[in-house]
C-alpha cells in the first residue's frame, strides 16, 4: 500500500507565515530600545504588547492604525521606526514572494510542483511564469520606492535643511510607506500629514505653498501605482502592446480606478466643498479619495469630514484596489463582475464585457464575497458598539463624542480596507476593540478568498451523480 504524501495548504502557509512575522515584529517593538526617551519600558506589560502587536499588524497589513496617543514618530526610535520599515516592506511584497526570489538566485530552475504551489500561495494562476513574476514585482517595487525617493529628497531637505540625513531618512520613509499603500508617517498623527510637517519643520506648508502640491501629488502617485496590480504594470509597461490588446484585467482595473475616482471625487466635494465650516476644496476632495481606495495619509482632517462625506469614504474603502496589488478591501474586480452581473440581468442578456461573456461562478463568487464581508463588516461594528472605549486620562474629540456610533462604522471600513485614517480614536479603543480591528486588518490584507481557499477541495469539488433535481421556482423579492 502507497502512503499518500502530506500535501501543505498554501493558503495555510500564507497566513501562518504572516502571523509568524507579525509577532517577531510585535516582540520587537514591544522592547526598551524600540521607544524613544522610555529606556525603562516594561516590555512585558499586557497593554505595552498589545500596542506593539497592532502597530506590527498594521505595519504588516499596510494599514497604518496608530493606537499610541503620541503617534508613532513620537512614541518609537530609530530602531522602532526601522522595524516598522521593514515589515511594511515584507507586508507588500509578501513573505511568499521575498522567499520564492531568494530561491531563484541559489537555484535557477523550480520544479513544477514548487511553482504550483507558489502560484497559488500569491493568487497567479500562471504558475509556468511564477518566477519571472515575482523577479519583475521585486524590481518594480524597488524601481519605484527609489523614484518616490528621490522626488521627496526636495520636499524633506526644504522641512530639514539643518539635517541632510534625516531628510533622507524621512524621503525613504514616506516613499515606502506611499506606495505600499501603509500611510504611516513620521509626524504628529494629532496634526495630519501637513499639519504635522508644519508642526516638525516650522515651515508654512499648506494649500497656498507649491510643496504643498508637489509632495500630495507624488504621494498620491506612488500610491495609484501601488494598488493597480501588478500585473497592470506588467502588461502595461512589459508588454509593449498597444491599449487595444492590453489584457481584460487590465482594462478592467485601469477603467474602474479611474472612474470611481472621478465620481467620488465629485460627490465627495458636493457633500463637503460646500459646508460653512472648513469647506473642502476640489484637490483635497481628489486627494482624500485616493487615499480613502488604501493609502491612508491624512490630508485633510478625518473629524472635519460631514456625516454623507464619510459614508462616500467608507464605499471606496469597501471597494479598495486591484488584486495581486498592496491595495485591501473586496477589489475593483469584485465590484466590476457584481455591477455589470446586475446591469446584463436587467438586460436580460448573459454577462459581457470588453468582447468576453464572465461565467456563472465568478458572479457566484463575487456576489457571495460582497455578501459575506458586508455581514463581517455589520457584526465588527455591533463589535465595536459592544466593547467600546477604555478609561483614559486622554480627552476625547468632541466631534468623536458627539458621533460615536458613525466613527465606529468608519474605523471597520478603514481597517477591513486597509487604510488606517487616524481620527483620534484609535488610541481610546478598548482591548476588545482592538482585537476586532486587528481581525479586520488580518482580513483585508490577506483577502476572505485566501480564507475561503482553505476549503476550497468543499467549494469546487464537483460530485459526479446520476441524477438531478427538478428546478423549482417560487416568489422573491
Amino acid at each position: 500500500m502507497v502512503k499518500k504524501q502530506f500535501q501543505f495548504n498554501p493558503y495555510l502557509l500564507l497566513i501562518i507565515s504572516f502571523l509568524g512575522i507579525t509577532l517577531v515584529g510585535s516582540f520587537l517593538l514591544c522592547m526598551p530600545w524600540a521607544f524613544r526617551d522610555n529606556p525603562t519600558h516594561e516590555w512585558c506589560h499586557v497593554g505595552n504588547y498589545l500596542d506593539a502587536f497592532f502597530t506590527s499588524l498594521a505595519s504588516m497589513s499596510l494599514t497604518g492604525f496608530v493606537t499610541y496617543p503620541e503617534g508613532l514618530a513620537n512614541t518609537l526610535s530609530l530602531g522602532g521606526q526601522i522595524v516598522v520599515l521593514v515589515l511594511m516592506q515584507i507586508g507588500g511584497l509578501g513573505i511568499i514572494t521575498i522567499l520564492t526570489f531568494l530561491f531563484t538566485i541559489f537555484k535557477r530552475n523550480l520544479q513544477f510542483k514548487d511553482r504550483l504551489f507558489i502560484s497559488q500561495a500569491i493568487s497567479f494562476n500562471n504558475f509556468a511564469e511564477i518566477a519571472r513574476f515575482v523577479r519583475r514585482m521585486i524590481m518594480i517595487t524597488l524601481v519605484c520606492e527609489l523614484v518616490g525617493f528621490g522626488l521627496g529628497v526636495p520636499v524633506f531637505l526644504n522641512v530639514f535643511p539643518d539635517n541632510i540625513l534625516k531628510g533622507l531618512y524621512y524621503s525613504l520613509f514616506h516613499s515606502v510607506s506611499a506606495f505600499n499603500n501603509v500611510g504611516f508617517t513620521l509626524f504628529s498623527a494629532n496634526e495630519g500629514l501637513i499639519g504635522g510637517i508644519n508642526v516638525a519643520g516650522g515651515v508654512f506648508f499648506d494649500n497656498h505653498h507649491w510643496l504643498y502640491y508637489y509632495f500630495s501629488l507624488y504621494l498620491a502617485v506612488l500610491s495609484l501605482i501601488g494598488g493597480v496590480s501588478f500585473l497592470v504594470i506588467i502588461d502595461v509597461v512589459f508588454g509593449r502592446k498597444p491599449p487595444k490588446r492590453w489584457s481584460v484585467a487590465t482594462k478592467i482595473c485601469l477603467s474602474m480606478t479611474g472612474i470611481m475616482i472621478l465620481f467620488f471625487a465629485v460627490a465627495l466635494f458636493l457633500t463637503d466643498g460646500l459646508k460653512k465650516d472648513n469647506p473642502m476644496n476640489t484637490y483635497q476632495a481628489l486627494m482624500q479619495v485616493i487615499n480613502c481606495r488604501t493609502a491612508g495619509f491624512t490630508m485633510y482632517p478625518q473629524s472635519d469630514i460631514s456625516l454623507p462625506g464619510r459614508m462616500l469614504c467608507c464605499v471606496m474603502m469597501f471597494v479598495g484596489g486591484a488584486p495581486l496589488s498592496t491595495a485591501g478591501g473586496i477589489k475593483l474586480t469584485t465590484v466590476f463582475v457584481v455591477l455589470v452581473s446586475i446591469l446584463s440581468y436587467f438586460r436580460g442578456k448573459k454577462t459581457s464585457v470588453f468582447k468576453r461573456y464572465y461565467s456563472e461562478d465568478m458572479t457566484a463568487k463575487s456576489l457571495s464575497l460582497v455578501f459575506v464581508v458586508l455581514f463581517l463588516l455589520l457584526f465588527s461594528f455591533v463589535g465595536l458598539n459592544l466593547f467600546g472605549l477604555k478609561e483614559t486620562s486622554e480627552p476625547l474629540n468632541e466631534n468623536i463624542k458627539n458621533e460615536l456610533v458613525a466613527y465606529y462604522l468608519y474605523e471597520v471600513f478603514s481597517a477591513f480596507g486597509n487604510v488606517g485614517f487616524y481620527t483620534g480614536l484609535e488610541s481610546h479603543l478598548s482591548v476588545g476593540s482592538v482585537i476586532i480591528l486587528c481581525l479586520l486588518m488580518l482580513l483585508g490584507h490577506l483577502g476572505p478568498m485566501t480564507f475561503f481557499s482553505l476549503f476550497q477541495n468543499h467549494l469546487d469539488k464537483k460530485k459526479n451523480v446520476h441524477y438531478s433535481f427538478v428546478e423549482e421556482d417560487f416568489l422573491i423579492g
